[in-house]
């Protein structure tokens, strides 16, 4: 139901002249995990209610069918699963999704319920059933449909999203992965489904492992493509190709020195997350903003589908955003993933549609009930920066108090590389939460003064070079360098002198980040995730881990809470695969319904105010107007 434009030049790289497609109505989805592959969250309450005994709960469909199983037996465990199928996801769920706006579905599902287990595997099925029945309904509804093999036999990797996390890692190894066993399950699935009109794309895995040599996954895509368009599946149905964690550039440049452009149709399926790993943990607000635009940038240089995304965020980005309320912090990090999304050839899905009450951030229909997310194409822009110096974003974000240098004397937060603030607990020094309480605070002290004052230095701004001690503001405590750890002692010394370095200025202010050397030693201190505490394990280190950023407490006026990035209209634009096409009118999307075609009725009139009357020259053809039916009604 969507057509494929076949474009020409600069895609894969700035010299090629290859092709690539994109759809000239993207995908705007949801994703509906949970039902078809089990997971803790999208699949509530079935590992909550069917917890085994004594034991903790179950953390894939794997484990839990195993559990099931031996509580009780293979029918009871069958019958609980049916159950499970039958209602967690319903035709009066494509309803909503539909109203929502949305034009598409990813429907992830296991190998077992193409198939059915094999090897062993503890899994029911096969239930081809339900994703018949997916299809029909979506069809009725004039939605469009990704099959999505989310679970290849084996496993593409060793994490829970496939079905069976094996831990530790390690004890899954890519060779696990029963490739040949994948294509037969695609095979069918392609057989099945090729005459179904609103089925338009097929993903041939989901997130596979980075140990997976690169050679071989390329080698395992081309095949996957050539069965799929064997069985049935011509390049009206796009082939989604995942790149997860792996380097985008690499990718592609291997898969288009092994196939060339023998393939049509196929897209690159990326998930932006922004909350997994410690990068994104200690991001702030406007960081993380910053990384969405950057994302918008990638999705221009290759066909690409957002296959998931969330409002999910790290923990330093709550404690960046000034005071700014969580339901505009959600509305405005959502519209600015949409706006770079509308990037991408082949369109995004959210994940998920079905998730826990209070995990707001992962469940569609809450972001749609809340406004984080909208049916309206909307901008938002970010201030102009080159890179140098500090980000203006911050300031709009996370605004500096009436004094923003950081002076002896003053009150301040310690915030780690992972987003924690430093803490003091008796002698203990740690680095475990994200929020700025009285435990948190501490004061920069100049070496060499009075134990408890600043001497002659107090409201001196901390420069480049000082020698400074930090002092707690809870208990009195000096941080002081042990053998590798950080404690907190009353008593001064030289392994509680720290040399500031300030990164990109000479004096430390509101936001700075710093490194603190021990001059009697030469280590650096840094924090450590593992262990969520404040180490010194290298000696003239100055990397990310130990980067210090000390934030004065704010107290902003109300004006300047009002100056984040501003949320407009996004200008009529042509996309830029239809662009490099050199079509200037590209079909837009309904106002109420983005990512839905235009009536037949508005189509004709773009452009113009009153309707051409139709002649028998401009009078569409028998299979001009099937086409226009199938795309402009779903």
């Amino acid at each position: 139901p969507c057509l494929c434009l076949e474009l020409l030049a600069g895609a894969m790289s700035p010299a090629s002249s290859k092709r690539i497609v994109g759809l000239e109505v993207p995908w705007k989805g949801t994703n509906l995990g949970g039902w078809l592959l089990l997971e803790p969250g999208p699949s509530r309450p079935l590992f909550t209610v069917h917890k085994p005994r004594r034991k903790e709960a179950a953390r894939c469909e794997w484990e839990l069918m195993v559990s099931l199983r031996s509580r009780w037996g293979d029918d009871g465990a069958a019958e609980i699963i049916r159950e499970h199928r039958e209602k967690h996801v319903t035709f009066a769920d494509f309803k909503k999704i539909r109203a929502c706006g949305l034009n598409a579905v990813r429907l992830p599902f296991g190998y077992w319920v193409v198939s059915g287990p094999s090897h062993g595997d503890p899994y029911f099925g096969p239930a081809l059933e339900y994703i018949d029945r997916a299809v029909d309904w979506a069809e009725e509804l004039g939605l469009r449909v990704v099959l999505d093999l989310h679970g290849c036999p084996g496993g593409e990797s060793g994490d829970r999203p496939c079905g069976h996390r094996q831990r530790p890692h390690g004890t899954w190894h890519w060779r696990q992965w029963r490739m040949e066993e994948s294509l037969k399950a695609l095979r069918i699935l392609a057989a099945r489904y090729a005459s179904k009109s609103n089925v338009s794309g097929i993903a041939v895995c989901n997130e596979p492992s980075n140990t997976v040599p690169l050679k071989a996954l390329c080698g395992y895509y081309d095949l996957a493509v050539s069965a799929i368009r064997r069985a049935g599946m011509n390049s009206r149905v796009a082939v989604l190709l995942p790149i997860f964690q792996r380097c985008e550039k690499e990718l592609v440049a291997k898969w288009k020195a092994m196939t060339g452009d023998r393939h049509l149709n196929v897209t690159f399926d990326v998930h932006c997350y922004h909350c997994f790993g410690n990068e994104f943990q200690g991001k702030t607000f406007a960081q993380h903003l910053r990384a969405v635009a950057e994302n918008g940038e990638m999705l221009r240089m290759y066909p690409m589908v957002i296959g998931e995304w969330s409002l999910a965020l790290g923990d330093a980005a709550w404690s960046t955003c000034g005071k700014m309320k969580e339901h505009d912090g959600y509305r405005l990090f959502g519209l600015a993933q949409q706006a770079a999304f509308r990037q991408a050839s082949h369109g995004s899905f959210f994940w998920n549609w079905t998730e826990e009450d209070n995990d707001l951030e992962w469940n569609c229909q809450k972001c749609f009930q809340q406004g984080f997310l909208t049916g309206k194409s909307l901008a938002v822009d970010l201030p102009l920066w080159d890179g140098i110096g500090e980000d203006p974003l911050e300031e709009q974000l996370h605004p500096s108090p009436s004094r923003p240098n950081v002076c002896y004397g003053d009150k301040v937060f310690l915030r780690v590389f992972y987003g924690s603030y430093v803490d003091v607990d008796g002698k203990a020094v740690f680095a475990q939460w994200t929020h700025k309480g009285c435990m948190q605070q501490f004061i920069f002290c100049r070496a060499g003064v009075s134990a408890r004052g600043c001497g002659k230095a107090r409201w001196r701004t901390v420069r480049q070079g000082d020698l400074v001690r930090l002092r707690s503001s809870y208990n009195g405590r000096y941080l002081s360098l042990g053998k590798n750890a950080v404690s907190a002692s009353r008593a001064t010394s030289n392994r509680s002198t720290f040399r500031v370095s300030i990164r990109d200025a000479d004096l430390l202010k509101h936001r700075g980040v710093v490194f603190l050397q021990c001059p009697d030693t030469g280590r650096v201190l840094c924090a450590d995730a593992t262990y969520d505490g404040l180490f010194a394990h290298f000696i003239n280190d100055f990397g990310l881990w130990q980067e210090i950023a000390v934030e004065k407490r704010s107290r902003a006026p109300a004006l300047q809470t009002r100056s984040w990035p501003k949320i407009t209209d996004a200008p009529p634009s042509v996309p830029w695969w239809l662009d490099r096409r050199g079509i200037s009118t590209p079909r837009a999307a309904c106002p109420a319904s983005p990512g839905v075609p235009l009536s037949r009725r508005s189509i004709k009139n773009i452009g113009s105010k009153t309707r051409e009357p139709m002649t028998a020259s401009t009078k569409p053809t028998a299979k001009r107007r099937r086409r226009m039916i199938t795309e402009q009604e779903l």
